[in-house]
């Protein structure tokens, strides 16, 4: 039991650990989804399917984020090309920010679930503070790659595949793909994530507030200083040491 709900009433001391552990599951299902979310973001990062060819297309390939595909000659294997350690195989700057970004938010999100950890070494409060900062720079990196990525949509490669009315922001002839609206909903999800992050950090926060304020309570009321007592309760009369004096009074009347 809660060293905090030792002094509540029986009721109140039900309500508060009842309270505790739903928010110790949902702390639980926060981190659990943190790390769904590195392993989403990995899948949208490595696919080269942000981009893709439609039955109208004058050429057949897809593109991702660093990688892009496409087939030459009918019936023939793709051939894909580009390297995230090579930035030079790239085919454009604004597929070379989007990868970035994207991979920082990767690299933000892992930190935050190892930063997991350190619930065994600080307040609760504390790492949330901490894991939501680090998910809201994460969930702003993702933003930015999704909005920089349709950028670089007029480059060469593109129009290749797509057409020549492929350009900034326009898809021409192809279609967005999956890993690309994957990414979009993980904005919302980091968001999402980064806001729960930050109301459990203010929940645990007036929970320890309130368990030291009772533990000074208690403390003082124990220790002797004081007798704390409802405003409208009165005093406790003894009825039998005032029947002892009245009979006592009357004795010596009588003397």
């Amino acid at each position: 039991m809660d060293h905090e709900a030792e002094h509540l009433p029986e009721y109140k001391r039900m309500h508060h650990l009842t309270y505790r552990r739903n928010l110790r599951v949902v702390t639980v299902v926060w981190g659990l989804l943190s790390a769904c979310f590195v392993i989403l973001n990995a899948v949208a990062f490595i696919q080269p399917q942000w981009l893709g060819d439609t039955e109208t297309s004058p050429g057949v390939g897809f593109f991702g984020l660093y990688e892009y595909c496409e087939r030459l000659q009918v019936g023939g294997e793709y051939s894909c090309r580009g390297d995230f350690m090579d930035f030079a195989s790239l085919t454009n700057d604004s597929f070379r920010a989007a990868s970035m970004l994207v991979g920082v938010c990767n690299l933000v999100f892992i930190f935050s679930v190892v930063c997991l950890l350190l619930f065994c070494f600080l307040k609760a409060a504390t790492v949330l503070k901490i894991c939501g900062v680090l998910q809201a720079i994460g969930c702003v990196c993702m933003a930015l790659g999704c909005i920089i990525y349709p950028n670089g949509w007029d480059d060469e490669m593109v129009q290749r595949t797509c057409g020549k009315d492929a350009d900034k922001y326009r898809v021409g002839q192809c279609q967005v793909r999956w890993a690309f609206i994957l990414a979009i909903v993980l904005i919302f999800n980091a968001l999402a994530m980064a806001v729960l992050a930050f109301v459990l950090a203010a929940k645990q926060a007036n929970l320890l507030q309130k368990a030291e304020y009772r533990k000074q309570r208690s403390s003082f009321t124990n220790g002797g200083f004081t007798d704390i007592r409802p405003i409208n309760e009165k005093p406790v009369i003894d009825e039998t040491a005032m029947v002892d004096n009245s009979s006592q009074q009357g004795d010596d009347i009588r003397l």
